[in-house]
């Protein structure tokens, strides 16, 4: 089992400008790059999260403009989604090969929150 470095994954409900077509700085995390492709990921959810559903959409390239794809539990046209609950963690093993990936709250914000997360594959 190979483990990705743990990164920081930064709802900044300050940032500007918007990064691509539709960003809404309130929900998207910035871009985070896992360093190389995995098949599962780790997120660690951190106290001061306001509850909500959280998505997870996932890009080909490392291009800040490029429109993330929303992540689909395989073979099926559902959303994967997870229920935010303060200090909580939780795996997500649906998105082999993927590289580059921004979080998505449901809900804003209501303070910039920092989640962290790491990539995993056997």
């Amino acid at each position: 089992m190979i483990h990705g470095e743990w990164v920081d994954c930064l709802i900044d409900i300050n940032r500007t400008p918007t990064e691509f077509s539709a960003d809404d700085v309130d929900r998207y995390s910035e871009l985070v790059d896992l360093g190389r492709a995995f098949e599962k990921l780790v997120i660690i959810v951190p106290a001061t999260v306001t509850a909500s559903e959280l998505l997870i959409y996932v890009q080909e390239l490392a291009s800040t403009a490029t429109v993330p794809t929303l992540l689909h539990v395989v073979n099926t046209d559902t959303a994967y989604t997870v229920t935010l609950a303060a200090s909580t963690c939780f795996t997500c093993d649906c998105i082999t090969g993927i590289r580059y990936l921004r979080l998505y709250s449901a809900t804003n914000q209501a303070q910039d929150v920092t989640f962290r997360i790491r990539g995993v594959r056997s």
